[in-house]
């Protein structure tokens, strides 16, 4: 590849600078502070863009170059392949993508790959090469050209990739970083937080603490079903109870009505009975008064007797007739009187008789029926008592499967009034129990709701840990992927390593007259060399020149296997630290085996115009103070 010319119209302090450039050797000659370095800078922006990304600067490339009095921020350059193709790039550094002529002026922009963030890649399509692969390589500025232990690695890593697989940008670092993107993105690691392998843990021991503050409801599930199984069981065996005791009170209601007969034929029994006693009074009555008349009958015959003794006594012996005749009367009307007393204590005796007769018929009668009631009422009641033992043998009968015997036997044998306290007991007692058991029913809606999320969060965990499963088991894929390619990675470069570290050793050995012939680069620590007594030390320890003859030997060599385009060799105030000895041998080198790349060296000094000379070596010379 070889850079015809480049126009810029503005760019840092530059403004409208054409620049031809021949084959072969170039030297843009400028004092200091010329602007040397914004030209180099500016060749690689039109081929890269200017960031607006700092990288670790200070200042992006675009807020540093971007000319403070003049609006044009755009240039041009053209160029040929290799193969023979021309192209020219205008480009304003405003915009994002640039315009691409060929050889007939046409515009042929649209046929190179777009990326979305850094627009028209097409010097990379078309060399091979990114931005920061030709900076560690074709580009060597002063105090540049030290190449850190990363850029070192990036040098060997690119042509591990370019020897293995033709392709400098499937980069095995790439690789890794994509894989370990992709496995950042899709799994995470236990310091990220938001990737979906924490997304998942922090569900997981979320679901997991409310499970477990769900879980006491499957124990309040099972002792509320045990809870309300023992209350349906007691409320069954309490209706069992209280059907049994209606029973009862029922066969005593028709046992009350019962016995309040056999209680009245008791009760006419004994209301006979009592008449009976009455009678029975009457008549012992009658006979102490009969026997009271017989001895005033027989008191008044003996009184009659007396008095009619007396009258005759008084009559005879009374001297005068007239005053005899006188107590005659009254004793004559005592005489009368009980004469009548006698007539109506006769007939009182008649009526008593007749009225005892009547009261002995009477007690015949009344006992009659005392004895028929005795008899209806002992018929009575050995019927009742019959069918109170029948009663209970069918109430034990019916009862004995579901009511404890004991408590049978014990109720059977209580009275009305207990029954009917009984029945209210167990009424409260049910009561009590549906109340209970209603309760329960209304908590079990509540727990079935509870065990119902339960059962959406158990299911939710399941499927959130199949999930983790399934990301553990692609986790596990990366890491297999990481540890194959890594083991590939390391095979490729083994092979490649001697090659290109031969290739290395060659060249400084030329360049440091076979001072220093054998030259390493390490992943761990970048550039080391052999010394004299055969220990290998890190380049840093070198002189300062020795150390820029290291760093820009590695860079060339890396050029040569970096891209299959023979890319420019820009070379920016590069040897400052070279004494006239490494300078020749450098100069000499790049002449005799970079012969198809256009150098382009950026000094402010005559030495490389003088050393070439010297040399008999033709070179451009741009002055850039004309």
């Amino acid at each position: 590849m070889k850079i015809n010319s480049f126009k810029i119209n503005g760019f840092g302090k530059l403004q409208n600078k054409d620049i031809e450039l021949t084959d072969g050797i170039n030297i843009i000659f400028g004092e200091n502070e010329s602007g040397k370095s914004s030209m180099l800078k500016f060749i690689s922006c039109m081929f890269y863009g200017a960031s607006k990304n700092k990288n670790g600067k200070d200042i992006s490339d675009f807020d540093k170059y971007n000319p403070w009095k003049n609006e044009e921020f755009s240039g041009k350059i053209n160029y040929v392949l290799d193969n023979g193709e021309y192209f020219e790039v205008y480009r304003e550094f405003k915009k994002k993508n640039p315009i691409i002529y060929n050889s007939n002026k046409e515009d042929i922009s649209k046929t190179f790959k777009i990326d979305k963030t850094k627009g028209i890649e097409f010097f990379i399509e078309q060399t091979g090469i990114d931005e920061e692969t030709f900076y560690n390589t074709a580009i060597s500025e002063q105090e540049g050209i030290k190449l850190s232990k990363y850029s070192q690695a990036s040098i060997v890593q690119k042509i591990s990739n370019l020897i293995s697989s033709g392709d400098d940008n499937i980069s095995f670092k790439k690789c890794m970083d994509k894989i370990t993107k992709m496995q950042n993105e899709q799994i995470g690691t236990e310091r990220t937080s938001q990737r979906p392998i924490n997304i998942v843990d922090s569900k997981i021991r979320k679901l997991i603490d409310e499970k477990s503050s769900l879980e006491r409801y499957k124990e309040r599930s099972t002792e509320s079903l045990e809870e309300k199984e023992n209350l349906i069981s007691e409320i069954k065996k309490d209706e069992y109870k209280k059907e049994f005791l209606k029973e009862i009170k029922n066969k005593l209601d028709n046992n009350r009505v019962k016995s309040a007969e056999i209680n009245f034929n008791k009760n006419l029994q004994q209301e006979y009975n009592n008449k009976i006693k009455e009678l029975n009074k009457k008549i012992a009555d009658n006979n102490i008064e009969e026997k009271y008349e017989k001895v005033n009958s027989k008191n008044y015959y003996i009184s009659l007797i007396i008095l009619f003794i007396a009258f005759i006594l008084l009559i005879l012996l009374s001297p005068m007739k007239l005053i005899s005749v006188v107590p005659v009367v009254p004793m004559v009307l005592i005489i009368y009187k009980l004469l009548e007393d006698k007539r109506k204590s006769e007939n009182i005796n008649l009526n008593r008789k007749d009225s005892t007769d009547k009261i002995i018929n009477e007690i015949d009668i009344l006992k009659q029926n005392q004895e028929n009631q005795r008899k209806e009422a002992e018929e009575k009641e050995y019927k009742l008592n019959k069918e109170i033992e029948k009663d209970k043998t069918e109430l034990i009968k019916k009862y004995q499967d579901y009511i404890n015997i004991g408590y049978i036997e014990k109720n059977l044998n209580k009275s009305y009034d207990q029954i009917v306290k009984e029945i209210d007991l167990k009424d409260n007692r049910i009561n009590t129990s549906k109340f209970r058991l209603h309760a329960i029913e209304n908590s079990e809606k509540e727990i079935n709701l509870k065990l119902e999320s339960l059962a959406s969060i158990e299911e939710e965990l399941e499927s959130i840990e199949e999930e983790r499963e399934e990301l553990i088991s692609l986790n596990n894929s990366y890491n297999i992927a990481k540890e194959c390619l890594e083991r590939s990675y390391k095979q490729v470069k083994e092979n490649i390593s001697p090659k290109f570290t031969q290739n290395l050793s060659n060249i400084i050995s030329e360049i440091s007259n076979n001072r220093y012939k054998n030259v390493v680069v390490t992943d761990s620590e970048g550039l080391n060399v052999e010394i004299e007594d055969g220990r290998y030390i890190s380049a840093s320890r070198l002189s300062v020149g020795t150390i820029d003859q290291m760093y820009l030997s590695l860079r060339l060599s890396a050029l040569k296997e970096i891209s299959d385009e023979s890319m420019p060799i820009i070379l920016d105030e590069s040897f400052a630290y070279f004494d006239n000895d490494r300078l020749t041998n450098i100069l000499k080198y790049i002449k005799n085996n970079f012969e198809n790349n256009q150098i382009i060296i950026f000094t402010c000094s005559d030495r490389e115009k003088n050393t070439l000379d010297n040399l008999n070596i033709d070179y451009h010379l741009i002055n850039l103070e004309k």
